[in-house]
């Protein structure tokens, strides 16, 4: 992900349509385009001159960091819909680390040219099927190829190996459906233990100034502790399952 534009040394907290654009690192008719859609709150106007402060700053910053993580506009429009138009910057920081994502990779969309450079060698139809077949690859309406290139290095080396596609795409799908249960629960517990007192106005402003810091360190915490407990329970399965010599194989 690209990385957010610095923040703008200001000596008050009102810019300019120019100024706001330039510290958020966007174009001026991008600027207007955004607001346009509902994405940034009016202004505040003094005579006939439109200032926007810290909060629309943030809110800037987040639309570019979603849409460099390959969100929708549309997708965006329904996040900041879940805001209140007066969110403060603080406010905005906090839905910032909530929503950008936990892994600094993200899929992207490639050319076959951009797919054999990031394989490191040339990917044909019947080697892309296998990709897909195993659910690390996508192809797009438009005729690219959607991955990570973590998963698309994994899925290569496990279809060299000779690993069954049925059991590479088994598997996947019985950890997709775990994880995607342990994220719900894991949301659910971030939502109420530290977001609900948040908006709520429940947490001391020690904490509330310190929480979007706190959930973007935690997403690597986070992310270590599933992979280690996962190695931890794979492991216990393994040596239990070798100890019996009686089980059915299947």
């Amino acid at each position: 992900m690209a990385a957010t534009p610095p923040a703008a040394t200001r000596d008050d907290d009102r810019y300019t349509v120019d100024e706001v654009a330039a510290a958020a690192g966007l174009t001026v008719r991008t600027l207007r385009f955004y607001a346009t859609k509902g994405l940034l709150p009016a202004p505040e106007l003094r005579g006939r001159v439109g200032f926007y402060d810290h909060a629309h700053l943030a809110r800037l910053r987040l639309i570019h960091d979603l849409q460099e993580a390959g969100f929708t506009l549309s997708a965006i429009e329904r996040f900041l819909a879940r805001m209140p138009e007066n969110a403060t910057a603080e406010d905005v920081e906090v839905f910032h680390a909530l929503l950008t994502p936990w892994v600094a990779t993200v899929p992207e969309e490639l050319s076959r040219e951009q797919l054999d450079a990031a394989a490191g060698r040339e990917v044909d139809d019947e080697l892309l099927d296998g990709l897909v077949a195993v659910g690390v690859a996508q192809r797009t309406d438009a005729g690219l190829v959607r991955a990570r290139p973590a998963d698309l290095a994994l899925g290569l080396e496990l279809l060299d190996l000779g690993v069954p596609r049925v059991m590479i795409a088994e598997s996947r799908a019985m950890i997709d459906a775990a994880t995607g249960q342990l994220a719900e629960d894991l949301s659910a517990l971030l939502r109420r233990h530290l977001l609900r007192p948040y908006l709520e106005g429940e947490l001391p402003a020690d904490q509330r100034h310190r929480l979007s810091g706190v959930i973007e360190r935690l997403k690597p915490l986070t992310i270590q502790a599933v992979m280690q407990a996962m190695h931890d329970a794979v492991d216990r399965a393994v040596r239990t399952r070798a100890g019996g010599a009686h089980d059915d194989p299947g």
